[in-house]
């Protein structure tokens, strides 16, 4: 397989130590991510916490220690549980040789007796099975976790509505959707490696848009509905209300519809979906109609249609289409870079004339070109610096979009009925009122509500006196 780089492979990084490097970065990256989450327990620890003056008069003190007692149970379990991905993590990363010759030996096998005569998968199937191995392996290492965050600490707060075959349902259910929705593309990924010699980049940029399109598609008509069941929306007087404000606000609206959101947990929520230029559907949680006026509900969607009138989401899609195209350029500079292979125990070996053998009680894997999904997984590890700051640019351009929202949510006159939503939502979710600036900055993509509160206090300030 011939490749060419758009880089002319200028780059030379045959000295280059991949692993202790990306050892080290995966070290670093969870040192900050520690130091940034001990702030946060720092601070919820503290006895110098107090009710923001925005909240004063809305949240009570019981609410107020209840959701920073929840924010502390979180974050102490947050503490943990990264502590255990991030061994399994590096673990993973010296055993992706071995996961490979596993994989590629099962698969073989299963195929040999199916077809009932001896089959070799080729290289692109190789990935595949790797993929589809690996995955698997971190499914059943996360299981407890995920059994501990539901049935424990979500419990624990009155949360968790799950039960447990419901929980092993899902699981299962995830586990054979992540190994079907990846294998597929995944499989069509090696096939445009494979074909497209010149300008790889630009192809698998325009397949992965193209199947993030797909994407849009496959969770509002298979996704979702395997998980929930949406019901067309029955309160009349909240489906005229919504309607109206489609109406004046030019939202292209098709569908409104209620999901169960409350047979798995108490919190609340609403969106949109559809794609730029699209009829959209509304979905909105029954704890969120449970909880909260219809004036409140309307005020919620207005905020949402705020993001569409606002076309935040055509933006945060042409930010995530640079980001892919920066990510598959520097790709491209390492895909073939024997080296960084090599870090990780792979042989590779043009000559070899199957596409993978391992010598005998070896933890090497010997294949007939570069296992592209492996270098992906690495790659991924290595730019992780630059990840952690565009998580820093992506934070702030959506919080900076959620005061937009909030704001085009006021100039419909729904300024009060928002402040109360976000107080109710504040108060059902128990969302954490005392929060650490810098643990703000990394984690949340929305400003805390207390923040939102003054900004459409100061906001409807600003309308006040513009119309005098």
């Amino acid at each position: 397989m011939i490749h060419t780089s758009i880089f002319n492979n200028t780059a030379d990084l045959t000295n280059f130590p991949f692993k202790k490097v990306i050892f080290g970065i995966t070290c670093a990256n969870f040192l900050f991510e520690r130091y940034v989450a001990y702030r946060q327990y720092k601070l919820l620890k503290s006895n110098d916490r107090k009710v923001p003056e925005a909240l004063k008069g809305r949240v009570d003190e019981k609410k107020f220690i209840e959701s920073d007692a929840y924010g502390l149970a979180k974050s102490k379990f947050e503490m943990v549980s990264s502590s255990i991905s991030m061994c399994i993590n590096l673990a993973k990363l010296t055993m992706y040789s071995s996961i490979w010759n596993y994989s590629v030996s099962i698969g073989n096998s299963i195929l040999s007796t199916v077809l009932r005569k001896p089959f070799t998968m080729s290289l692109i199937a190789n990935n595949v099975a790797f993929f589809i191995l690996s995955t698997t392996i971190s499914t059943f290492l996360n299981l407890p976790l995920s059994y501990y965050r539901h049935f424990v600490l979500e419990e624990k707060f009155g949360f968790n509505k799950m039960t447990k075959s419901l929980f092993v349902m899902d699981s299962i259910k995830k586990l054979i959707l992540v190994n079907t929705l990846g294998s597929i593309p995944l499989y069509i990924l090696g096939l445009v490696l494979k074909k497209c010699t010149d300008n790889f980049v630009f192809y698998i940029w325009i397949f992965i848009m193209g199947l993030q399109i797909a994407l849009f598609f496959l969770n509002d008509l298979v996704i979702q509905p395997m998980f929930n069941t949406f019901t067309p929306l029955n309160n009349k007087e909240l489906e005229d209300k919504i309607n109206a404000l489609a109406k004046e606000c030019g939202f292209p609206l098709s569908e409104i519809y209620m999901v169960d959101g409350s047979k798995r947990s108490s919190h609340s929520n609403a969106y949109f979906s559809g794609l730029p230029f699209m009829k959209k559907k509304i979905v909105i949680f029954d704890t969120l109609i449970k909880d909260s006026s219809i004036d409140e509900v309307v005020a919620v969607l207005g905020h949402e249609i705020g993001h569409w009138k606002m076309n935040h989401i055509s933006q945060m899609l042409i930010v995530n289409q640079v980001h892919l195209s920066a990510f598959l350029m520097l790709f491209d500079i390492v895909f073939k870079n024997v080296k960084m292979f090599a870090d990780f125990n792979f042989i590779i070996d043009p000559l070899s004339k199957v596409p993978t053998s391992s010598l005998p009680n070896s933890e090497y894997a010997i294949v007939s070109d570069f296992p592209f999904f492996v270098g992906l997984l690495v790659f991924s590890q290595l730019i992780q610096p630059t990840d952690l700051l565009m998580n820093f640019g992506m934070n702030l351009f959506s919080r900076h979009n959620e005061y937009q929202a909030d704001n085009y949510a006021v100039r419909l006159g729904k300024g009060e009925d928002l402040k109360k939503a976000l107080v109710q939502l504040q108060i059902t979710n128990l969302s954490t009122i005392s929060v650490d600036k810098l643990f703000s900055m990394y984690h949340y993509t929305h400003p805390v509500v207390s923040e939102r509160l003054e900004a459409i206090d100061k906001f409807t300030a600003d309308q006040a006196k513009k119309s005098n």
